[in-house]
């Protein structure tokens, strides 16, 4: 094995590193509301996330896999330039994480992939028809999230009768313990749903990059661009999973007590948590990469707003969100193409 196909497989184990931080940087996706509404106990949600995860990694199929591996013209595709993007995506999510904000693994990925291609290949660097389908899904993703956050959850206060309760404690200045049992459950059911659907779209995202390593430099042995290995699903899919119960509390926190100023409920839980599970679901079967982060934190926003207003919002924790949703994709693809270029100086 000659010093490229050893740095191929290092490359290969650095992106289910990215996919293992990814796991944890998104934890709170599935589990802050059950965990701060005391659904479940954090160690049962954490593992139960962490399962589904698997599940909806290996069971959904790789359509967003292989749109990953389109992006960059494969006559570019080097070792290079897929180190570039794994590193700038890896430390973009670390300080994220080490800050507790909720940003998007896809937009680090996405970023990073644009940032590299550009740097290796000026504006041909990238396939723009592929780009620009990817942005449209990541722009389009938390409006809906939001919209869909704030419907179910309405529905849910209204079935439940936690409708009449809020008001009583907006009334009355007062916590209450009661709610519907059967929507605690339900909440805990639609929390295991994100867990599946963030497995089935996160989870591809580095089966696409891993892809893209085999057949570059080890199309010899089989590999194609077009189809995705089943030890390249299973690898991903358990490194996505031992993230996830590894678990980044930093964020689970933001999530769960920072976004809205009163009290989650099992209502909200589920209806942000559901309504950002059929979105992702949707997404990963026809090929979408998007971001579960933010679409469920702009469903927890949206289901805030039928029962405690707008005013409940925490428009602090909202607007350092909305800065990190902004900046990723720059700050992300500006990280690749120096790490590109750095690389490139001591590659021979």
């Amino acid at each position: 094995m000659n010093w490229e196909s050893i740095v191929a497989v290092l490359a290969v184990l650095l992106a289910l590193g990215f996919d293992f931080v990814n796991g944890f940087h998104d934890t709170a996706n599935a589990v802050a509301t059950v965990i701060y509404t005391k659904a479940l106990r954090p160690g049962v949600a954490i593992v139960m996330s962490g399962i589904l995860n698997f599940m909806g990694a290996v069971f959904v199929g790789t359509a967003v896999a292989l749109v990953i591996t389109k992006i960059i013209p494969r006559e570019l595709i080097s070792l290079p330039l897929i180190v570039a993007v794994l590193l700038a995506a890896v430390i973009w999510n670390l300080i994220t994480w080490w800050y507790g904000l909720p940003v998007s693994s896809s937009h680090c990925l996405i970023g990073s992939l644009f940032g590299a291609g550009v740097a290796a290949n000026g504006l041909n660097g990238v396939h723009w028809h592929e780009l620009e389908k990817v942005f449209a899904a990541l722009l389009v993703s938390p409006l809906v999230g939001f919209v869909a956050g704030a419907f179910v959850t309405w529905v849910a206060f209204v079935v439940s009768g936690e409708a009449k309760q809020a008001k009583e404690v907006l009334a009355e200045g007062e916590k209450k313990k009661d709610q519907h049992p059967a929507m605690r459950w339900l909440h805990v059911l639609s929390s295991g749903c994100v867990s599946f659907s963030h497995g089935s779209n996160d989870g591809q995202k580095t089966m696409g990059i891993i892809t893209l390593i085999l057949a570059s430099h080890f199309a010899s042995s089989g590999y194609r661009y077009d189809q995705v290995p089943w030890w390249v699903m299973l690898a991903a899919a358990t490194a996505i999973a031992l993230g996830t119960v590894v678990g980044g509390w930093r964020v689970i926190r933001t999530v769960g007590t920072k976004i809205s100023k009163e009290r989650l409920s099992h209502a909200q839980g589920f209806g942000a948590s559901m309504s950002t599970a059929a979105i992702i679901l949707t997404a990963s079967s026809i090929g979408a990469p998007i971001s579960t982060t933010h679409t469920l934190s702009s469903a927890v926003a949206g289901g805030t707003v039928p029962v405690y207003g707008i005013k409940k919002l925490n428009v602090k924790t909202l607007w350092l969100i909305v800065l990190a949703w902004v900046l990723t994709l720059p700050v992300a693809a500006t990280l690749s193409a120096s790490c590109y270029f750095v690389l490139r100086l001591f590659w021979h």
